[in-house]
């Protein structure tokens, strides 16, 4: 009887989210915050509300020209194989896909430009807003806001660019939207991992379908806090029901462990300019940095705004430079989360 109500209850539940799926599809608008259907649905169906409401949500494609952008360097078919393998394993792996060059222009970019640290679960980290100094992290973690970021010309030159938008838009079926514009260090302050710097497992459920693109701004190896996911997680029911039903989470090794083997981990070692894309509703974390220090640029595109709500950063018309001009007035649906400013 009791596992009777308890499905009951969650297919009502279900209901609920279809509906509010199609009237946001109608109205554009989710009145009173239903996004706790979505990830309740994750929690009990694995999945397959998220897929129903991808096709439901996404939008006619544009036309990109994939020749134009950093993945104009790889072939057709390097590109065409590389998305099966997304679609098939939740990630795939571009190297030398950033240049030296522009490497170099966002380390610098990051040292000279303001951040905090993030709060750690600890306490112990210091609270400073400021320039990062790598010879002296006072936390775990150390990241830019997001209205500062699309501000940045080597930033806009990410979101621009055509070739990322096109392999975007091949996986999420519709046209991409730009969602989150992150960029963050990882740093050896504290000898445990940090829950707070999502440096335990977890899988990501702000939206019904996105895609996520991490470029490393410095070389990673195993102690310098690679990114780590588990291959296929991502698919409808990847993530077994043990852990989805703890909820909205971060899991330790050992509970993620009990139903994966050591061995089914993926860490992402590579030089900088490496670029990982990966569907993170998959399991994932940074791995916790021991030595060095590891700066990551990201992206996240997605398929609509249905879901959690954010501020939106903030890019101010006069900052807006000449590639990025002309990618606002060609695609604005793709920026339509940037609020553009005076």
């Amino acid at each position: 009887m009791k596992n009777i109500k308890f499905y009951i209850r969650n297919i009502l539940k279900s209901i609920l989210l279809i509906y509010d799926l199609i009237r946001f599809r109608v109205t554009g608008n989710s009145p009173n915050g239903k996004y706790h259907l979505l990830l309740n649905s994750f929690y009990v169906f694995g999945g397959v509300l998220n897929n129903f409401g991808s096709l439901l949500l996404r939008t006619k494609k544009l036309n990109f020209n994939p020749a134009e952008g950093i993945l104009s360097k790889f072939s057709a078919n390097e590109i065409h194989s590389a998305s099966k393998f997304l679609r098939q394993n939740g990630y795939v792996v571009f190297e030398n896909a950033l240049d030296e060059r522009l490497c170099e222009s966002f380390l610098k970019l990051s040292l000279d430009m303001p951040g905090i640290n993030r709060d750690m679960d600890s306490n112990q980290n210091r609270v400073y807003e400021g320039r990062y100094d790598r010879e002296n992290p006072t936390s775990n973690r150390f990241e830019y806001d997001a209205t500062t970021l699309v501000n940045q010309i080597e930033v806009q030159k990410i979101l621009s660019d055509e070739s990322l938008l096109s392999f975007a838009q091949e996986y999420l079926g519709g046209a991409p939207i730009i969602d989150m514009v992150c960029m963050w260090w990882l740093a050896p302050f504290q000898i445990e991992a940090d829950m707070n710097a999502a440096q335990w497992f977890h899988f990501d459920m702000e939206r019904v379908k996105w895609i996520k693109f991490f470029f490393y701004i410095t070389d990673v190896d195993t102690d310098s806090g690679p990114h780590t996911f588990i291959p296929k997680t991502h698919r409808a029911w990847g993530i077994p029901s043990s852990l989805r039903k703890k909820g909205y989470v971060r899991l330790s090794d050992e509970e993620v462990d009990s139903n994966f083997s050591a061995s089914a981990r993926k860490e992402f070692t590579g030089k900088r300019g490496t670029l990982i894309v990966e569907d993170t509703r998959g399991l994932h974390k940074g791995k916790h940095c021991i030595s060095g220090d590891r700066l990551v640029f990201q992206t996240e595109y997605t398929v609509s705004n249905y879901g959690a709500k954010v501020n939106p950063p903030k890019l101010e018309i006069k900052n807006v430079g000449p590639e990025l001009g002309c990618a606002l007035m060609k695609y604005p649906v793709v920026f339509s989360m940037i609020e553009v400013t005076k």
